[in-house]
């Protein structure tokens, strides 16, 4: 059975879309200092100072966004981190999330609403969630020799996470085979999503491992869809 996993990571990365866990590593390193910000990214810094909300544009339109869904984004990365799901915000790792709500909720609230007054009212929504997907780019197995390195196997299985917006801490999805990516459950409605990345200037802290992050949150996230698998 063993071999027979080490098989698929092997035969699934082995090409030049994954990079090595070091690979990625050098990259981030690059990224921290010289790398460019995120397009658009949210003017988020008056959160961590105690704003409840803070003025954002969005495809032409102004809305007000609540601080909670900044900071508790905040903390889904950072105990990403801590348990491993994530190792690095960028794109090589985790640089995104989808966004949903109870599909009983989306049809009490959201279903007749105009797409311009469904995402200011979702960001102020409790039950919202958001499905990261993590380890992007990984490389399971060694390109050279085809070996499965455990830790990086490990670290692909955690790559599907959900992160709640009512205070509970996030969940990690079983792992799919060969570390594939999910959509939200079946009892969800998906819509819409947001960007982070870490890059010099940013206007969001992360603290992990006595270390500090900066980085940024965009609600640039490409065309809204129902379809979470569209952009995995």
């Amino acid at each position: 059975m063993a071999l027979a996993i080490s098989s698929v990571y092997a035969n699934l990365y082995r090409d030049d879309w994954y990079f090595t866990r070091e690979e990625i590593q050098a990259a981030y390193r690059y990224q921290l200092n010289f790398g460019e910000r995120i397009n658009n990214p949210l003017k988020g810094r008056k959160c961590l100072f105690g704003d409840k909300k803070i003025r954002v544009q969005y495809r032409g339109r102004e809305f007000w966004l609540s601080c909670r869904f900044i900071n508790q984004t905040v903390t889904h990365l950072t105990e990403m981190l801590e348990v491993g799901a994530a190792k690095f915000l960028f794109s090589l790792d985790a640089n995104h999330a989808h966004l949903g709500v109870p599909a009983s909720v989306w049809e009490e609230k959201y279903a007749n609403l105009s797409p311009d007054d469904i995402l200011p009212a979702i960001f102020e929504d409790p039950s919202l969630v958001a499905l990261y997907h993590t380890a992007e780019h990984l490389a399971v197995a060694d390109p050279k020799t085809g070996k499965v390195d455990p830790k990086n196997r490990e670290w692909k299985e955690k790559r599907n996470v959900i992160g709640y917006y009512d205070g509970r801490r996030i969940k990690i999805l079983p792992p799919q085979p060969g570390g594939a990516g999910v959509g939200l459950p079946e009892s969800y409605h998906s819509y819409g999503g947001f960007r982070f990345l870490a890059s010099p200037g940013g206007q969001l802290n992360l603290f992990h491992k006595g270390g500090v992050t900066v980085f940024d949150i965009s609600l640039d996230f490409g065309e809204i869809t129902d379809d979470p698998e569209s952009v995995l």
